[in-house]
């Protein structure tokens, strides 16, 4: 009989910003734009405050579940909010790489934060 443990982390963050508006150009130089840093920074607070009741993180392979707050749906695309979720993850070593999501779903619900993620290794 063949038995595992799946690891499960749930994480509540602002609303990030779209993947268009992630990188600006000036002077032909390309960086992170003001947005997404204060993003980042206030999410790594929020990740920081939250992990104390999580497992440290995943090692393998995962199934990524974001549902994004339907109150701030607005003409936000769905899509463009996965990026700078999943490279959060990264950087703070929730996830090894996002290269190893193997399944994602994505959808409009329940959020009071701006999104819910719920990660899930196996």
């Amino acid at each position: 009989m063949l038995s595992f443990v799946m690891t499960r982390i749930s994480i509540h963050l602002p609303m990030p910003p779209s993947t268009n508006l992630i990188w600006r150009s000036d002077r032909g130089r390309v960086h992170k734009s003001r947005e997404y840093t204060d993003w980042i920074a206030q999410a790594g607070y929020e990740w920081l405050r939250q992990r104390k009741d999580q497992p440290k993180g995943l090692q393998g392979n995962f199934k990524a579940i974001l549902i994004l707050d339907k109150t701030q749906r607005g003409r936000k695309d769905l899509d463009n909010r996965v990026k700078a979720i999943l490279d959060l993850c990264k950087t703070h070593s929730i996830i090894v790489d996002d290269k190893l999501c193997d399944a994602l779903l994505i959808k409009w619900g329940t959020a009071p934060m701006g999104v819910h993620i719920v990660l899930k290794g196996y």
